[in-house]
């Protein structure tokens, strides 16, 4: 314990107090390269979209819609509709399908946002994909379309991937590629 003190008896108290000085303003840097880190995570993730697809139902029919519930901006890169063995170009062609013998399912029936391949998607925006006024023939038509599948791919404006599959999204790391045979609306 005495040599502590005869050390800092010794020591140059201009020394000490620079030594202090270099030591806090590293601790200063540190700090504000970890701040500087944490806002810049905080600016991204204020520009994540959040696509999510889903089912509704109301009294009037049914549909597919399509909700932003991020906050940034989603750009659609790729969209389509299948099921197991087909994709699909068109609604109707869908749902001819799953109904052939249908006499009244037509447009006429049918609202739709149309293709909506390169849309920006703002937060809290949703788009129909299509909503399907109920009938005697749709109601069995929604029976039947369950097993429906949409993929929605989308980018961020950080140039950020994600895909939304059965529903919810789930981050890719480069886009899906465009095959023209598949896409929805081609």
């Amino acid at each position: 314990m005495k040599s502590l003190f005869t050390f800092l008896k010794k020591l140059n108290t201009n020394s000490l107090v620079a030594g202090s000085a270099v030591f806090i303003s590293a601790c200063a840097l540190f700090i504000s390269v970890q701040e500087v880190r944490i806002m810049r995570d905080q600016q991204k993730a204020s520009m994540y979209p959040y696509l999510t697809v889903d089912w509704r139902y109301n009294q009037n029919g049914f549909g597919i819609v399509l909700k932003n519930s991020g906050n940034g901006l989603a750009k659609i890169t790729s969209y389509k509709v299948f099921n197991d063995t087909i994709y699909f170009r068109e609604w109707l062609d869908a749902l001819k399908t799953y109904m052939p013998n249908a006499k009244n399912v037509s447009y006429g029936l049918i609202s739709t946002e149309g293709n909506i391949r390169d849309q920006m998607i703002p937060p809290g925006e949703s788009k129909s994909l299509i909503f399907v006024e109920w009938t005697d023939e749709t109601r069995e038509l929604e029976k039947r379309v369950r097993d429906l599948k949409v993929t929605i791919s989308y980018s961020s404006l950080l140039n950020e991937h994600w895909i939304v599959k059965e529903g919810l999204p789930r981050q890719i790391d480069k886009p899906q590629p465009f095959v023209i045979e598949q896409e929805f609306g081609f």
